[in-house]
């Protein structure tokens, strides 16, 4: 029996959402922190978790909260100082594969995290017309994009799971702010990454950013299928809850099981 999982993404799907659906599987948030530790940049943020309601709905909510300033002495100094220290560090792809390859994790989670930083580079280089090396990882790419991606490489490697599917994805709508100034949702480079994998896609009605870069780069490299959930004896359902409360559950479901063969029909 192979062991698989269905992304369900009625309200889209970003890293943080994927993380919590992972934790809410069963995957210990401790064994994140101490992998993730071998990327060395553990004193940039924290990671928490909680249980919290969408709709009604229980679902596990997995916070990764940016630490500002460094260490004590970075502190007094730059007290007047908050703007040169309120982001992130950017990184570049080459900068962020080598961490990777030195962070002594799980073949598979080395080799699917590097696909998925590659994918997400090349969707933002054609976007604004730079090479993939080149690609200035802003708000999809410095701490929180590493977090998330690595993070759930993690957590599906911890699972086992073998093969992936994912639902059809919901466009969402509106404007939202980036470091290009405000875009239309979807954002150049989820339309990107959707295009290279010619993934369905249909509007909910929702006018809200539904589907993060980094949560379309999971899927789009990760993903064997997408559309309709595979054969499969049902096992376990992890409900990854997201920020923004939304006409229906803003969360992702992740359900994992047993795949099914399908019965040949003998003519």
């Amino acid at each position: 029996m192979t062991k698989i999982a269905y992304f369900d993404c009625a309200t889209g799907i970003a890293g943080d959402m994927c993380l919590g659906a992972l934790v809410d599987s069963g995957v210990p948030l401790e064994y994140l922190i101490e992998q993730l530790k071998g990327l060395k940049i553990d004193q940039e943020y924290e990671l928490s978790q909680e249980k919290v309601h969408r709709q009604g709905q229980v679902a596990t909510k997995v916070h990764v909260n940016l630490l500002l300033d460094q260490t004590p002495a970075q502190k007094s100094q730059t007290t007047h100082h908050h703007h040169h220290t309120n982001h992130p560090p950017a990184r570049h792809l080459p900068e962020i594969e080598l961490m990777i390859q030195q962070a002594n994790l799980p073949s598979r989670v080395t080799e699917w995290s590097l696909d998925i930083f590659r994918q997400l580079a090349i969707a933002e280089g054609a976007v604004h017309g730079v090479e993939p090396e080149k690609v200035h990882f802003h708000e999809v790419g410095a701490t929180d994009a590493l977090v998330d991606i690595i993070g759930t490489c993690l957590g599906l490697d911890w699972l086992g799971v073998e093969v992936l599917y994912c639902s059809a994805m919901p466009t969402g709508g509106g404007t939202v702010w980036a470091a290009h100034g405000r875009l239309p949702v979807p954002v150049p480079a989820v339309l990107k990454l959707w295009e290279s994998r010619q993934v369905p896609i249909y509007s909910n009605n929702i006018d809200q950013e539904l589907v993060t870069p980094t949560g379309a780069a999971i899927a789009v490299t990760l993903v064997k299928s997408f559309g309709q959930p595979p054969q499969m004896k049902l096992e376990k359902v992890g409900l990854g809850a997201g920020s923004k409360d939304l006409p229906i559950p803003n969360i992702l479901r992740l359900w994992i099981g047993e795949s099914i063969a399908e019965k040949k029909t003998v003519i």
